[in-house]
């Protein structure tokens, strides 16, 4: 619960002052070609959706792993560089997508507060959950110490839900509960770390000895299914669900391929003939991408990635935007489980290895003359070792797609958020964007 929430984080873990914080996450692919201007009079009225809960990984994670004993923590300089406030915990320079999104909209104060620290007041406008090396799987991201797997972040929403039902804008009253997160949205990003740490990790888990890639996507999916029921349950209504990236393509990733661009890899998947065909739907006439593992191509960096890993990240975004559809369709015909079903909720997927794929395109209009190289980091690609404490990052942070050897920068980030709420292009955002969600 909230009021003892705050207090329970910062009491269940130890802090460890000056360790540095880092962790081997994806990059959810930085964004495509703004289909709105940057700015916030571009962005258009704000919506009416009151409150935005968010739940994911150190993508969007603003400090909840801050006093946690774990290596998954960005609370130093230079994070937050160019954050107002100095290192608040983000894993960016500045802002991450979610903050942007946020403030288009609408919610003011703009920035949607940490769950280790929030106060009662903050719970009806909203709170992030989010937990840098989460993952869906609860074991996903123990190789980096402490930090809240979705089922705990879930269960961490549900003391909060109880907690605002006892405020004084609400007194008890759960139906006035249920109909105040009825229209808020519900950010899930999730799988990133189930693949970087977890499953292309054989030293530390069996995971890709025990599961082929599809396997472990319909384990990872049938989880995610089971913890979206659980949101529905507490009064969710309104999802967006980002899809996992090109995790093969990041600074992290390029720095370990080998002189001959061979991936390093666990031999037990790159063995494995991945080859999918992916019908994103909507109004994208078709338009289908194939992948085939085992093998490095080029990719949204424009240069070689390892393409096994997309493969199989493929193989996962393919049955989430499937889930989506699914869970979308059995609300509109009745048919399905009680889990499927989940009525009058409406579910937006963010398709961010096609957004990557456009930024990449189109990089030079954004500004970006760096795609394959993190701003601040050590090492090939400066993604052998993540960002170290006080070290000097590049100087003009705008023309780098990547901030460190794993996550996006604050310019990328903005172009992400303008793209989940304004794209039309069903190949992005399907099947509608996060402004026509709200307005629902």
């Amino acid at each position: 619960m909230l009021a003892r929430g705050s207090s329970s984080v910062a009491s269940r873990y130890v802090t460890l002052a000056g360790e540095m914080g880092y962790e081997r996450l994806a990059l959810v692919a930085a964004a495509a070609a703004m289909v709105v201007m940057s700015g916030v009079a571009a962005w258009g009225s704000p919506s009416p959706s009151p409150c935005m809960y968010i739940f994911g990984d150190s993508l969007v994670d603003n400090g909840n792993n801050n006093n946690m004993l774990s290596l998954a923590r960005a609370n130093y300089q230079p994070y937050g560089i160019d954050f107002h406030e100095g290192p608040p915990g983000r894993f960016t320079n500045g802002r991450t997508m979610v903050d942007f999104l946020s403030d288009m909209l609408g919610l003011r104060p703009p920035l949607v507060p940490p769950y280790a620290t929030a106060r009662p007041s903050d719970l009806p406008r909203g709170l992030n959950f989010a937990s840098g090396a989460s993952g869906i799987l609860p074991e996903t991201g123990n190789n980096l110490g402490g930090h809240y797997p979705l089922s705990e972040q879930v269960d961490n929403f549900r003391d909060a839900v109880s907690d605002m039902g006892n405020t004084s804008a609400f007194r008890g009253n759960t139906t006035k509960v249920t109909e105040h997160l009825g229209r808020c949205i519900f950010y899930v990003g999730m799988g990133s770390n189930d693949y970087l740490n977890n499953y292309f990790m054989p030293d530390y888990y069996d995971t890709a000895e025990r599961y082929t890639p599809r396997d472990y996507a319909a384990l990872l999916l049938q989880g995610y299914a089971d913890q979206l029921a659980e949101l529905y349950a507490l009064g969710a209504r309104k999802f967006v669900v980002a899809g996992v990236g090109q995790i093969g393509c990041i600074p992290y990733e390029l720095a370990r391929m080998n002189n001959d661009n061979q991936p390093d890899t666990p031999s037990s998947v790159a063995n494995e003939d991945i080859s999918i065909s992916i019908n994103l739907g909507g109004g994208n006439g078709g338009r289908s991408t194939s992948s085939t593992g085992a093998n490095p191509t080029a990719g949204a960096t424009g240069g070689y990635c390892n393409e096994t890993i997309n493969s199989a990240i493929a193989i996962y975004n393919k049955g989430l935007l499937a889930m989506v559809k699914r869970f979308n369709n059995n609300n509109n015909n009745g048919r399905g489980s009680q889990q499927q079903q989940m009525r009058g909720a409406r579910f937006v997927f963010l398709d961010t290895v096609q957004s990557g794929r456009d930024v990449a395109a189109n990089a030079a209009a954004h500004g970006f003359t760096v795609l394959d190289r993190g701003c601040c980091g050590v090492g090939r690609n400066n993604g052998q070792i993540t960002c170290l404490p006080l070290q000097r990052p590049c100087d003009d942070r705008s023309k780098y797609m990547f901030w460190d050897a794993f996550h996006p920068t604050e310019a990328a980030n903005r172009i992400y958020a303008a793209k989940a709420f304004g794209s039309n292009n069903t190949a992005e955002v399907y099947p509608i964007n996060v402004s026509q969600l709200a307005a629902v």
